[in-house]
């Protein structure tokens, strides 16, 4: 049965599948769609950070309604779902969203669970076979979730229950093999592969947990790799490329086996999302933050404190000659919680809300969190956590929570677990959000809003002390780390010289990043100290430095850190300026071809052209009055201090934002304006002159009319009167004489009021 379409499967070829569902009139297209983040036919709960709805009550319904379809045919049901199946697999190669992959697969189960009663015989044992597939299919994405997130243990675990539901997805399709022996074969193929790559790769993580705590040797893992590689019973490109991978980071890791290893006995983690405010002016941030932002709701909770200040040290309090400095508003918001697992223990994990360890075994974390308001513009979400005897595969995860590709955990305020989001960047954005559309009630202003993503994120990381040991378990003794220099040459310190990654292939891939690398630069400072400077992150190397000294430093890292936000605001506003310039320029344009139009709506097209330039002007100045704050030495106290900064800055590329954002103000004040202009000047000179040749044309008109009934009447009249005159006495002619030259001298004058005059030149 289907044996060509099931030869298609096993190529990897799914259109035939989804060509003969569309035969028997099932909605391929909405079925496809239910596991894609990226969806129309689904709501989200934020568009903006792509936090979505839950999708399994609607996926259950889809494919209850191409149920029937389905169960008419032979084999139709088992055809259905693994459908279903194969576009929850596409998806989760290119998507980091596992929710609605999560939620098709349960929704699945959850509609032949309550519905499978129109299915029978071996139809309803295929059917469940594939169900189990699907079964080891959330288990495995489960897996990739726990590796994102650096839970050795939950990764373990969930490759071992993914192995085990693949064996029983390959039982029950050898079961059905008689009335269906090609897609029997199909899946059990599929089936053995996966409990292959799944039991190998859960060996190999177990191998690597067991490294990381004791130092064990990892020779018979990668040996075990090796083989599961060449051993035939795995053919996909994309697990062998996996396995590959795996084997890859395990001699990496045992060659360095015996090599000094990192601990950070000491430090501390910035979490930093930029955003910026636009529609409301600064001051009017920062006022409305000191007026009534104590009864804010923002993410669920209202704040711990309200402060008209940022707290920051006096280096700050520079010497600008207009009084300008670095100041806001801080509000203070209680603690987060993060806790790991996946959804599954959700229930479990909320009364542990009152975890106090920065990190434990099971992922979970604690955060202080504030949100800066910036007179600058150059505000942000600040998440903090200190660093303590952390181990380069502790640092690993611990850095990897700042990401938007993060795993899915559940992060929720301190006293608030009833409210979670997935990760912290989904928190930070909502926070955003949320003190956004206070800010425009306070205003009054509809037109308010704010720019925050989740990838704008940056960390800023402190060393305060570090020692190494000769492996990687706690357990070894150690020397302390008393340079930078010395710091950088210990394994784990790749981990701070390289960008938060957006795509992780194997548990302790970490070990494959080079320490020097193009994607960082390094600043040497006083006392051995370095900056080490990436796209994402700024790492403070300074063991042995006093932690009022490095609060300074990394005060002027977060600062720097933080403009991300203030160069989104400029150019989205910048935007929103040739938008407009842009609908002007159409209307100009409508307007040249409705020859009808007045010069009273060219007039209010200038005016508002004229306006918009203004806006513009005025938006130039106020971002060229900011980047030279910036850039100017008297923004901080400290020469010293702001030789810093301008090094940071450098490295941030701080400069060519600048010229980029300069050069895209200038084109659209000078191209997109000066185009107009001279267009909507050309309309009105060639409307004018069309009136004026209007009016010109009236006038010589009601002359000649004039002159017409002069010559016609008046000449008659006028001998008329000078016949009777001449005929009577004296006096009469005299007074004849006069009405005559009356009427020629009024003759006169109306036709010098009447006569064209030429056009002056505006």
């Amino acid at each position: 049965m289907h044996r060509d379409l099931v030869g298609a499967l096993g190529r990897g070829e799914s259109q035939p599948l989804r060509d003969w569902l569309t035969g028997i009139h099932v909605d391929t297209g909405t079925l496809h769609e239910l596991p894609q983040w990226d969806s129309s036919r689904f709501p989200e709960l934020l568009p903006s950070s792509r936090r979505l709805a839950d999708r399994t009550e609607s996926v259950k319904a889809e494919i209850l309604a191409q149920l029937p379809k389905a169960a008419a045919q032979s084999g139709g049901v088992p055809l259905l779902v693994l459908f279903v199946f194969l576009s929850v697999e596409a998806e989760w190669e290119i998507s980091y969203h596992y929710k609605p992959m999560w939620d098709t697969l349960q929704g699945a189960q959850d509609c032949l669970r309550d519905h499978g009663a129109v299915v029978s015989g071996e139809d309803a044992i295929l059917t469940r076979a594939v169900l189990a597939l699907m079964g080891s299919l959330t288990e495995q994405i489960k897996a990739e979730n726990a590796m994102t997130t650096g839970q050795l243990d939950a990764h373990e675990t969930a490759l071992g229950a993914a192995a085990a539901k693949a064996r029983e997805a390959g039982a029950l399709a050898r079961r059905a093999a008689g009335a269906h022996p090609d897609l029997s074969a199909y899946l059990v193929g599929r089936a053995e592969e996966c409990d292959a790559y799944n039991t190998a790769v859960g060996a190999a993580v177990r191998a690597v947990g067991e490294f990381l705590a004791t130092g064990a040797p990892l020779d018979q893992a990668v040996a075990d790799l090796e083989a599961a590689e060449e051993g035939g019973a795995i053919n996909g490109e994309v697990h062998v490329s996996e396995l590959r991978a795996h084997r890859f980071s395990l001699m990496a890791l045992n060659r360095v086996r015996h090599d000094p290893w990192l601990r950070i006995d000491q430090g501390k983690i910035v979490y930093l999302y930029p955003f910026a405010t636009r529609g409301v002016p600064l001051q009017a941030v920062l006022d409305g933050v000191g007026e009534g932002a104590e009864e804010w709701f923002l993410g669920g909770v209202t704040p711990v404190s309200v402060n008209g200040s940022l707290k920051l040290d006096d280096v700050w309090d520079g010497s600008d000659a207009f009084g300008r400095h670095y100041e806001g508003s801080l509000l203070e918001l209680p603690d987060v919680v993060m806790f790991g697992g996946d959804a599954d223990a959700r229930a479990d994990a909320r009364a542990e809300t009152g975890v106090d360890a920065d990190a434990d075994p099971d992922g979970t974390a604690r955060f202080h969190a504030e949100i800066r308001f910036s007179k600058l513009g150059n505000h942000h979400v600040r998440f903090t956590t200190d660093i303590e005897n952390v181990m380069p595969a502790d640092l690993y995860a611990m850095m990897l929570r700042a990401a938007p590709e993060h795993g899915n955990v559940r992060v929720a305020f301190q006293g608030a677990p009833n409210r979670e989001w997935p990760r912290l960047a989904d928190l930070a954005v909502q926070l955003a959000e949320d003190a956004g559309r206070r800010l425009a009630e306070n205003a009054a202003t509809s037109e308010a809003d704010v720019v925050a993503r989740q990838g704008m994120f940056q960390l800023v990381v402190t060393v305060a002390a570090a020692s190494t040991a000769p492996g990687p378990a706690r357990s070894l003794a150690r020397r302390e780390v008393r340079s930078a220099g010395d710091l950088l040459e210990a394994v784990g310190a790749q981990l701070l010289t390289n960008p938060v990654t957006y795509l992780i292939g194997a548990p302790a891939e970490w070990i494959r990043y080079e320490t020097e690398n193009e994607l960082s630069s390094t600043t040497t400072g006083l006392v051995g100290e370095r900056t080490v400077r990436t796209s994402n992150t700024t790492v403070i190397l300074a063991p042995g430095v006093a932690a009022f000294t490095q609060g300074t430093r990394a005060s002027v890292a977060e600062f720097a850190a933080s403009l991300d936000g203030l160069f989104a605001g400029w150019s989205l506003e910048l935007a929103d300026h040739y938008r407009k310039v842009e609908d002007i320029q159409e209307r100009v344009a409508e307007a040249e071809n409705d020859h009808s139009a007045g010069a009273r709506a060219l007039g209010s097209l200038e005016r508002g052209l004229d306006a918009e330039k203004i806006r513009l002007d005025t938006f130039a100045t106020r971002v060229r009055s900011t980047v030279a704050l910036i850039r100017s030495p008297s923004l901080l106290a400290s020469p010293v201090v702001a030789d810093s900064l301008r090094l940071l800055l450098e490295r941030r590329g701080f400069e060519e934002r600048v010229t980029e954002l300069n050069a895209m103000i200038e084109e659209v004040t000078q191209e997109q304006l000066g185009v107009t202009i001279e267009k909507l000047a050309r309309q009105r000179e060639e409307q004018e002159a069309r009136e004026e040749e209007r009016r010109e044309s009236k006038q010589r008109a009601k002359l000649e009319v004039f002159l017409a009934v002069i010559a016609a009447a008046g000449v008659s009249g006028i001998i008329q009167v000078l016949q009777a005159g001449f005929f009577q006495s004296d006096g009469a002619a005299t007074w004849a004489l006069v009405g005559v030259a009356g009427v020629v001298t009024l003759a006169l004058v109306l036709g010098i009021a009447l006569w064209p005059r030429p056009r002056r030149n505006p």
